[in-house]
C-alpha cells in the first residue's frame, strides 16, 4: 500500500490559523470550557489534509481528505476505470486579507501526476513533484503497477 500525502486541505495561511486557535483554546481552556469552541475548529483546520492511497494488490486507487489528520474520507476506484497518466503543472494560489484589509496572496506551484477516469473528465492526483524529471520517473515506475496489461511482452 502507497500513502502520498498531498498537502494541507485549507492551505498554509488557514493551517496556521487552526495553529493560533488551539494555543489560544487552550490557554482560556483555564478559565473556560467554552474555550474547547476554538481548539475543536482549530483541529479541524490545522491537521486536516488530502492524500492518495495507491492498493498495489488489489490493484485500487484512492483520493482522500483526513478528517482530524486521523479519518480517511473517499472511495476506492478500481484501476479499469483509469485511462491514462498526464503530467501537469499546478499553480495554487491562496489569498489572505489582514484585519487592515491588506490582500497577501502566495502562489505554488507544482508538477502534478493524475490520473484521467474513463467515464468521465475527473482527474486523481497520485502525488506532486519539484520538477518533472521525477515525474515522468515515478509515471514510469507506476505503470509497472496500475496498467501491467500494458507491459507485456510476447
Amino acid at each position: 500500500m502507497i500513502n502520498n500525502k498531498l498537502g494541507k486541505f485549507f492551505g498554509p495561511s488557514a493551517s496556521y490559523t487552526g495553529y493560533f486557535m488551539i494555543a489560544g483554546g487552550l490557554v482560556a481552556l483555564t478559565y473556560s470550557p467554552i474555550s474547547l469552541t476554538l481548539v475543536i475548529p482549530g483541529m479541524f483546520m490545522a491537521f486536516t489534509y488530502n492524500g492518495t492511497l495507491i492498493d498495489t494488490e488489489e490493484r485500487r486507487i484512492k483520493p482522500y481528505t483526513a478528517l482530524f489528520g486521523i479519518y480517511r474520507a473517499g472511495k476506492w476506484i478500481s484501476t479499469e476505470q483509469f485511462i491514462r497518466f498526464s503530467i501537469i503543472k499546478a499553480t495554487k494560489k491562496y489569498t489572505t486579507h489582514s484585519r487592515g484589509s491588506v490582500r497577501l496572496d502566495m502562489s505554488r506551484s507544482d508538477i502534478e501526476l493524475v490520473l484521467t477516469i474513463k467515464s468521465s473528465k475527473e482527474k486523481v492526483v497520485l502525488k506532486r513533484f519539484a520538477n518533472f524529471i521525477d515525474a515522468r520517473k515515478e509515471m514510469e515506475d507506476m505503470t509497472l503497477i496500475i496498467f501491467p496489461e500494458h507491459n507485456k511482452t510476447d
